[in-house]
């Protein structure tokens, strides 16, 4: 009996944690706190580039094959280098393999002071925290995940000023065909709010967002997900354009709402978007999600990778 414990002990150590189980929040927060500190990160800036160097260190570690998506974008600025970052988990020798991305951006505003804790610095860190939980981790469709860069625009999102980043990349693989390989697109943006609250973003697909909506409701978490509707230019949309299914999970409430504030709270795009507007207990609930979706996704896939 007491080697028969032994042995159900022993398999338990041994036994794979899922992909879900292994991110961890405390982690993806001590991640925000950093890249929050970095300051400022619009592009050219001494923050952005600290972050870029996190992102390509912790890919590094945790075994991703590190590519990036490097161009000169044209913006009222004038000419501005823009890097896209992107690590890719589970590649196989199969060209058909299918592609899932999950995305955020890393720039922040142009503006002096503006450190984006909520917004950039909390997507960039639960970005690398899924990093550290798809290393060693078998999934049959290959996982990319993708920093954007450029995201925030330059003036007002008009015409092509704002997602500059992502919709270069999203246009390169309709190009080299890969866009037909990519089974979805998952945009996370300002989910570190500690009063969270993901809307159901009315230009996203349906289908992805009731995939979502099924792991919040397995996994106890159904009240921060979808219980009112929002309409954004984010990343996302980049990628509809070009006819990948997409979602962008967005926090469209950042603070007190109504007249006299932004229409997406009181600290979006203000200096007061700082550390302590963000929550871990956020982090886990939205990282426990979306890793749980991809699980989902990944099992109605045939056969082994």
């Amino acid at each position: 009996m007491q080697n028969l414990t032994k042995t159900v002990f022993l398999l338990l150590l041994t036994a794979p944690v899922s992909i879900h189980d292994a991110f961890n929040s405390q982690q993806a927060y001590n991640y925000t706190a950093q890249v929050a500190r970095f300051g400022e990160r619009w592009p050219g800036s001494p923050g952005h580039q600290k972050t870029q160097d996190l992102i390509r260190s912790v890919l590094k570690k945790d075994g991703a094959r590190i590519e990036t998506d490097d161009f000169i974008a044209s913006t009222p600025r004038g000419n501005v280098p823009v890097h896209n970052i992107i690590g890719k988990f589970n590649v196989s020798s199969d060209p058909n393999q299918p592609i899932f991305i999950l995305a955020g951006h890393y720039d922040t505003l142009f503006t002096k002071g503006f450190i984006g804790a909520n917004d950039g610095a909390s997507s960039t860190a639960i970005l690398l925290s899924f990093s550290n939980a798809l290393a060693k981790q078998k999934t049959k469709m290959q996982i990319w995940l993708v920093w954007t860069d450029l995201e925030e625009a330059i003036e007002s999102f008009a015409g092509d000023d704002g997602l500059y980043g992502s919709r270069h990349l999203a246009q390169k693989l309709a190009k080299d065909g890969r866009a037909a390989r990519v089974r979805g697109f998952f945009l996370l943006d300002m989910i570190g709010d500690k009063d969270l609250g993901v809307c159901r973003e009315t230009g996203s697909t349906a289908s992805l967002q009731n995939v979502i909506a099924q792991a919040a409701k397995e996994l106890g978490y159904a009240k921060y997900f979808f219980q009112y509707e929002c309409g954004i230019i984010d990343d996302h949309k980049s990628f509809l354009d070009v006819g990948i299914p997409a979602v962008d999970i967005v926090d469209a409430e950042f603070g007190r709402m109504g007249p006299g504030f932004d229409g997406m709270g009181e600290f979006h795009h203000s200096n007061t978007d700082t550390i302590d507007k963000v929550s871990r207990q956020s982090l886990e609930i939205v990282g426990h999600t979306i890793l749980r979706t991809v699980e989902l996704l990944d099992a109605r896939l045939p056969g082994n990778r």
